[in-house]
């Protein structure tokens, strides 16, 4: 199947719904092993700080992946990137849990460079998917494909959770995900077109500027660099920070500041379901400020009120600020010359900022005495995505045949 024999809303809609399970499933997998990480430094028999540099070589891979996806799907399309990605994406986190066993941080670094490489080619290429499966649609998509990695990472711990509780050993746990994950890939593989993605100018002959591997740097692109990096480097900075900065400075029990948390990603995922109505009906831009706003009034909230109650809302807010940023930076990614390369540049943006932006800005904290100080940081990230948010604007969905 190619992108041009998807003529007929039954098509699009199997395409469309297979890479949704993709999110959900890509979550699922990645989560479930997180919630049990206390267990594999036991088992590596590593300290924290140790662990934190093991788990770096999966940022490292992530962003190594992210800098070559690109030309490849320029020249072979999404679809192996897909499948090759989230294959290898599987069997790395099995070895990771084998290296637990073997009580080896070597070859547990060896499996996080690969285990981030292949998330990084498996998320460009749903993501490309996506955006194609936008234009077609002639509505938004992204936001709840990327709702649907939301519920998965959700779901991800909870699985994680209740094989702790059960006892599980965790070979057993791995060995089911990982077998259930690949089933989905070997199944659904023929639901994805073969050549979404191939840029039309990879021949020798094309001129130079526009053969894979090129992107077209513009100030747009540029700008949405920057809306990407404030808006991601402040969702993965709640994931690290938020429920520490509320038990540091605060002085709120672990619960409390856990509820805050639990808040902030419902509050993410309820915006990122919903979502793209409001996009449809208001625009990309207009969505992006509205929301960003929201998003440094949660922050100003928790770093001036030092009330709780107020701090729970603030962490709601911050959410919603920050819940369709990564898709909707992306979706216009897609939409500016160069295609899955430009998608791949303005990613890696996005990985670099969720990635290595919050250990780093746990350094600041720690110099500066004070996580919530450090939140001003991401206050000013979220202004910058503010105005970045002006080169989302237009609509390439009426670009492609619209099937409704």
């Amino acid at each position: 199947m190619t992108p041009a024999s998807i003529q007929n809303e039954a098509d699009l809609k199997r395409w469309h719904m297979s890479i949704l399970l993709f999110f959900s499933v890509f979550a699922i997998s990645s989560m479930s092993i997180m919630v049990r990480l206390p267990e594999v430094r036991e088992m590596l028999g590593v300290s924290v700080s140790t662990l934190g540099v093991l788990l770096f070589m999966g940022a490292v891979g992530s962003i190594t992946s992210l800098s070559l996806v690109g030309r490849f799907i320029a020249r072979f399309g999404t679809k192996p990137s897909i499948i090759g990605g989230m294959i290898g994406f599987f069997i790395s986190g099995f070895v990771l849990m084998i290296s637990a066993y073997l009580h080896s941080p070597e070859l547990f670094a060896v499996a996080a460079f690969f285990y981030g490489f292949c998330a990084g080619a498996a998320d460009v290429g749903i993501n490309v998917d996506g955006a194609e499966i936008e234009q077609r649609l002639g509505r938004s998509a992204l936001p709840r494909m990327h709702a649907g990695y939301s519920i998965g990472a959700f779901l991800g711990a909870g699985a994680g959770t209740l094989a702790i509780a059960l006892s599980v050993d965790l070979f057993w746990q791995v060995l089911i995900l990982a077998t259930l994950s690949l089933i989905v890939p070997v199944i659904f593989s023929r639901l994805l077109p073969a050549k979404n993605g191939i840029d039309p100018h990879h021949h020798k002959d094309a001129p130079a500027d526009s053969r894979p591997g090129k992107v077209f740097i513009s100030a747009g692109i540029i700008a949405l660099c920057i809306g990407i990096f404030g808006i991601t480097i402040a969702e993965g900075a709640a994931n690290d920070w938020l429920a520490i900065g509320l038990v540091d400075d605060y002085k709120v029990s672990n619960q409390l500041a856990g509820l805050a948390f639990a808040v902030f990603n419902l509050s993410m995922t309820v915006v990122r379901f919903f979502g793209g109505n409001l996009v449809d009906r208001f625009g990309r831009s207009r969505v992006l400020q509205v929301l960003a706003g929201f998003g440094i009034i949660g922050l100003l909230l928790i770093i001036l009120s030092h009330n709780i109650v107020f701090a729970i809302v603030g962490a709601a807010l911050w959410g919603a600020g920050v819940a369709l940023g990564f898709p909707l930076f992306i979706s216009a990614a897609a939409e500016a010359p160069g295609g899955a390369r430009t998608v791949a540049f303005v990613t890696t943006s996005g990985y670099f900022a969720f990635l290595v932006g919050p250990p780093l800005l746990g350094f600041v904290a720690e110099s500066w005495n004070s996580m919530l100080n450090m939140y001003w940081l991401l206050a000013i990230g979220l202004i910058a995505s503010f105005f970045a948010a002006r080169a989302t604007k237009g609509n390439a969905h009426s670009s492609q045949p619209q099937i409704h």
